[in-house]
């Protein structure tokens, strides 16, 4: 196995850490059970609290899903193909993902600038960040969308190391 880069080390630690947010969702979510039919004592911040510890979940276990190439893939023309084909494909598979991944960060620090910054005022709750309007209030949301904007960079570096692995590869086998 090839040395990982600081990307690579990155993502993988924050898939194997950010797993435990899940677990901590079902504890969670059979005490708001528990309260709510064994004591008849409904809980307002759990069904939040679970939403954002999975959403967080599973936006950063994307980083860790590129990183090990575990994402859904097609493979019916990939395994058709001869190996040199095969390279050419994986660099615009990268190509493709960084295209993607560029334009979601966009588009992620718009909405979490808006849910953050743009309304920055202490001298009401939360100072102004935006929240779910729910029984609980909290600035959910605000932190979901800058969760978004954070995994969508970690992302696009792990996909940009992708593209640069994919085009060394294609040079590596070129000079050979």
């Amino acid at each position: 196995m090839s040395k990982l880069n600081p990307i690579d080390r990155f993502s993988i630690f924050l898939g194997e850490k950010i797993s435990y947010v899940f677990l901590l969702s079902v504890i969670i979510t059979a005490y708001e059970v528990a309260m709510r039919y064994g004591f008849q004592a409904p809980t307002t911040w759990v069904h939040d609290g679970a939403t954002a510890l999975s959403a967080t979940g599973f936006l950063m276990a994307g980083c860790y899903c590129l990183q090990k190439r575990r994402h859904i893939a097609i493979t019916v023309i990939y395994d058709a193909v001869s190996p040199g084909l095969r390279q050419v494909l994986a660099i615009l598979n990268s190509l493709i993902i960084v295209l993607f991944m560029s334009l979601l960060v966009w588009a992620a620090l718009k909405i979490a600038l808006n849910a953050t910054w743009v309304n920055w005022n202490c001298q009401v709750q939360f100072c102004g960040l935006e929240t779910s309007a729910h029984a609980w209030d909290v600035p959910i949301p605000a932190y979901l969308k800058t969760v978004l904007f954070l995994a969508s960079g970690i992302m696009l570096l792990q996909a940009l190391v992708q593209l640069v692995g994919a085009v060394r590869d294609l040079f590596k086998e070129a000079k050979s």
